[in-house]
């Protein structure tokens, strides 16, 4: 949940170590209102690059779990009264609100700010699954959403390569992997990218080289990108993913985990 009273400094501390001031919730609605169309589809995807405990991710999975509510009401009205049986709403919400989660990404350099972060979202989540479903999410449920979190919510450094991170036992931007999830109806697509190989604005980003002189004992280097042509002519460069899943069934997504490499 949002921090308790609006707090914003857990310490002096924190503030002189990390620079860690946490957002009030007038403030995150007022920047998310930006981009308001952006927060409303279930798929478009937020980095947070430095999420404290959460506060914007959590508001982001809000207004996303909102739609799909105010999208179940719609549906509701079109049924007969014989097809409102409880749990209806389970096949419909299920797979969307695991793409508004799997959606939403943060990365931070404290642990403890990182379970935090993927706490409060879990807790969201499940409390807004009870209400809006009428009843507890199955074991299962809980699982995948666990783990969309585990792999969405990093702890690393945004800003500096492993080579400059200066805390012990945190990634640089060259060493995190991030997933990308996509559906097709009830299954969930995996892929996974390096951070520092994703064009964060979409377009343009600069492409790795092959070196001239290849280690001896080493794998060749390879491509994070592939290069692309727009309408206009212009080079864009498409990240590369490090690694595929097949398709799996949303509920089977943390049972089947890493053992499910394509």
């Amino acid at each position: 949940m949002l921090q308790d009273k609006e707090k914003q400094v857990i310490s002096k501390k924190r503030v002189v170590d990390h620079g860690e001031v946490l957002t009030a919730r007038r403030e995150v609605d007022a920047m998310l209102d930006l981009v308001k169309q952006e927060t409303e589809r279930i798929e478009s995807r937020f980095l947070e690059p430095a999420c404290g405990t959460g506060n914007f991710l959590i508001v982001i999975l809000e207004r996303k779990l909102t739609v799909i509510e105010r999208k179940l009401a719609q549906t509701e009205k079109k049924l007969k009264k014989s097809e409102k049986r409880i749990g209806w709403k389970a096949p419909f919400y299920e797979p969307d609100s695991l793409i508004a989660l799997s959606s939403i990404y943060g990365i931070d350099i404290l642990q403890d700010s990182i379970d935090a972060a993927k706490s409060s979202l879990l807790t969201y989540y499940i409390a807004s699954y009870q209400r809006i479903v009428g009843y507890e999410p199955k074991e299962e449920l809980i699982n995948t959403a666990k783990y969309i979190l585990d792999k969405n919510i990093l702890l690393g450094d945004a800003i500096n390569t492993q080579d400059k991170v200066t805390i012990p036992g945190i990634l640089g931007l060259d060493q995190i992997i991030f997933t990308e999830w996509g559906r097709i109806g009830n299954d969930f697509k995996r892929r996974e990218f390096r951070f520092d190989a994703m064009p964060l604005d979409g377009t343009e980003a600069q492409i790795d080289k092959q070196p001239k002189q290849m280690d001896l004992f080493g794998e060749p280097k390879k491509p994070t990108h592939r290069v692309l042509r727009n309408d206009s002519g212009k080079d864009i460069f498409k990240p590369m993913p490090v690694k595929e899943y097949p398709l799996t069934h949303y509920l089977k997504i943390a049972v089947k985990g890493e053992n499910n490499y394509a």
